[in-house]
C-alpha cells in the first residue's frame, strides 16, 4: 500500500505579518494584547497597544483599544504595528471598515493618537528619497464600474498619498510592490 502525504504550507510572511515591531534603536518593542471590549467591522478580537522596554523588560500599556461607530475613529481591533523612523511613534492598524483597516499613529511618549489613512499598513520605507513614508495597501474600486483593486500606495506620515506603485493595480500587487522596491534597491521594514 502507498501512503501519500500532502502538507499545505502557509503562504511566506510579508512586513505586514508582523505581531510586534522593534525600535530603530533597538531600546522598546511594540505588540499588540487582547483586551475587553467590543470588536470592529471585521469582528477582528479587540486589542491594545504595548511598548515594551528591552533593558528594562518593564511593558506599558500605549494605547486601549476603542471601540467607535466612525471608522476613521474605531480602534477596537489594533494590529500589525511598526515604528517611525525616528522611533517617536508607532504606527497600528485598527478594524474600520469591511473592506480594509485605517491606519493610526500612536506617540511613544504620550500616547496620542492620530488618524493617517484608509488601508493595511504594509511597513515603512527605511531608505530611498521617501524615507520614513509608509507603504500601504489601500481598497479601490474602478472609475468605470468592472469591480475593486488593492493597488499599494506611498503615504506621507501626515496621509497624504505621494504614488501608486507601478503595476500594483493589477493582479499580483504585491509582485509589483517587491519589483518595484528591487529596482530601487530601497528597503522597507
Amino acid at each position: 500500500m502507498l501512503t501519500i502525504a500532502t502538507m499545505v504550507l502557509p503562504p511566506p510572511a510579508t512586513a505586514a505579518d508582523r505581531p510586534s515591531a522593534r525600535s530603530p534603536d533597538g531600546r522598546f518593542v511594540a505588540s499588540t494584547r487582547p483586551t475587553r471590549g467590543t470588536a470592529g467591522a471585521s469582528g477582528q478580537a479587540p486589542a491594545s497597544l504595548w511598548l515594551t522596554d528591552t533593558r528594562t523588560g518593564q511593558s506599558r500599556e500605549l494605547y486601549r483599544g476603542r471601540y467607535s461607530n466612525d471608522p476613521k475613529r474605531n480602534l477596537s481591533s489594533l494590529a500589525n504595528p511598526d515604528f517611525s523612523l525616528d522611533g517617536g511613534y508607532v504606527y497600528v492598524e485598527a478594524d474600520a471598515y469591511a473592506t480594509s483597516p485605517a491606519i493610526h499613529q500612536v506617540a511613544v511618549r504620550t500616547g496620542a493618537i492620530r488618524y493617517v489613512t484608509d488601508g493595511a499598513l504594509y511597513g515603512v520605507l527605511r531608505s530611498g528619497p521617501w524615507r520614513g513614508f509608509l507603504v500601504v495597501q489601500q481598497h479601490r474600486y474602478r472609475q468605470n464600474g468592472n469591480g475593486s483593486f488593492d493597488p499599494f500606495v506611498i503615504v506621507k506620515p501626515d496621509g497624504r498619498e505621494v504614488a501608486m506603485v507601478p503595476g500594483s493595480d493589477g493582479d499580483d500587487p504585491e509582485r509589483a510592490l517587491a519589483q518595484w522596491l528591487g529596482a530601487k534597491r530601497w528597503t522597507v521594514s
